[in-house]
């Protein structure tokens, strides 16, 4: 076997990349008879030491995480005979061999793992995110932010990497937990890249990481234990002091505030540092309890699914959701999409003043032109309200017969259906798809 160069292993050009692995704890319940349910960490390192394999290794109270060094081929870095480092088994054969000694299975994925977006859009951008990023998640907003949920793990990192609003991403396994603050491209740390940017407004939780045993402790100062002291001191980041100011500048706190964070940051990971940390921020609490597994988003009041769409029907769509900010716009909004007979009001007036303007205008004289105008104006905008009054109390009646399971009067099983798949009808002159994809930041070319 050929002995691979030592490197800086969290240089960018480091011949070796991080590999996780996850080892499951079973209950007593699902335990094979005879097994005991808790994979002893004796049992695993036994198996990592007859490999001498470069690790790590964090207990949490439901799964054992592994961290292990490969090259591009997939070999597992071990440690030489004489000391240096070289490419060993696959993971897969790790598995196996672990697989036969314990009779605990090696998982190169995180099951337990839970994500959740945090991003400062209202419920009314939301079918708009969703058709301008192509993807499906269910949401649920308050007070301006809405957590998300999304469908598949791929569209979490297609919206994440190219949302330009300001978001917070949280993710828990029970025992690890993070929240990390996506800037949009700004970064109060003055760090220019974006990538930068996130790792600076990051704060982290979790189980301390060991040496998994591979190396034998009588070679310290080999390349091989040089290596494995790296990749613990790498999993064992904690948050910095910059990372713990970097979010309290994002959010504006106070010296005080600031100490509260920074006394949450040096604590335990439990499973209410995230809920903490989200109300001293001014944040939505109920995204703590949905990462953490206390509470899934679809029981919560006001949640919806949303699906790629039309642009301009997305964005009729959201016109006739109640906004949570609390904005004078968003109050006025809700106020309309609760009570949508004040748009017919509204209409009947400006109709009302459009014909008797009109009927001036005809009259002639010299300011029969502008009376003119100010007419067709007022009609036009009269016909966009009674429009818009429709499309309020569409949406209405269909939310209604969701939530009974029965077809709104008038209207057969069939055109029902296809009206809830189809959504509302589509405005024209509502803008192309390229300017709203770049007002939600996900068109940087």
């Amino acid at each position: 076997m050929t002995s691979l160069p030592a490197d800086d292993i969290a240089s960018p050009t480091s011949a070796w990349d991080l590999v996780p692995a996850t080892v499951l704890r079973a209950t007593e319940a699902t335990a094979p008879e005879g097994q005991d349910p808790r994979p002893t960490g004796e049992g695993m390192r036994t198996v990592i030491a007859e490999h001498r394999l470069i690790s790590a290794y964090a207990e949490g109270p439901s799964a054992t995480q592994l961290m292990f060094l490969a090259d591009a081929g997939g070999r597992l870095a071990r440690a030489a005979e004489d000391g240096s480092v070289e490419a060993g088994c696959t993971l897969d054969e790790l598995a196996g061999a672990l697989a036969r000694a314990t009779g605990h299975q090696l998982q190169p994925e995180h099951p337990g793992l839970r994500r959740v977006l945090l991003v400062h859009l209202d419920a009314p951008e939301l079918p708009v995110l969703a058709a301008l990023s192509g993807t499906g998640f269910t949401a649920v907003s308050r007070h301006g932010w809405s957590v998300v949920v999304f469908d598949a793990e791929v569209d979490f990192w297609t919206v994440r990497t190219g949302l330009a609003e300001t978001a917070v991403t949280l993710s828990s396994d029970g025992a690890t937990r993070s929240f990390e603050v996506l800037l949009g491209g700004e970064d109060p740390a003055s760090v220019t890249e974006l990538e930068a940017a996130d790792a600076v407004c990051a704060l982290e939780w979790g189980p301390e990481w060991r040496p998994a045993g591979g190396v034998a402790v009588e070679v310290e100062e080999t390349p091989a234990a040089r290596f494995e002291r790296d990749l613990v001191r790498l999993c064992s980041g904690s948050t910095s002091e910059l990372q713990t100011e970097s979010v309290a500048s994002v959010f504006d706190l106070d010296p005080a505030e600031t100490n509260r964070l920074r006394n949450y940051v040096l604590g335990e990971s439990t499973d209410l540092v995230l809920e903490s940390v989200l109300q001293l921020l001014g944040l939505p609490v109920l995204a703590a309890k949905v990462v953490e597994g206390r509470r899934e988003i679809t029981e919560l009041e006001g949640a919806e699914h949303y699906e790629p769409a039309a642009v301009a029907s997305a964005l009729m769509h959201g016109l006739t959701i109640a906004p949570t900010g609390d904005g004078l716009f968003a109050r006025c909004q809700r106020a309309l999409v609760r009570r949508p007979e004040l748009l017919l009001a509204l209409a009947g007036t400006e109709t009302a003043l459009g014909v008797g303007l009109a009927g001036a205008a005809r009259r002639g004289g010299s300011g029969a032109r502008v009376l003119g105008t100010l007419s067709a104006a007022l009609l036009a905008d009269a016909a966009a309200e009674s429009a818009y009054y429709a499309a309020l109390r569409g949406a209405r009646h269909r939310r209604t017969g969701e939530r009974s399971g029965a077809t709104p009067a008038g209207e057969s099983p069939v055109v029902a259906t296809e009206a809830l798949r189809t959504g509302p009808s589509p405005v024209p002159g509502t803008g192309s798809r390229a300017r709203w994809r770049r007002f939600f930041g996900l068109d940087r070319s």
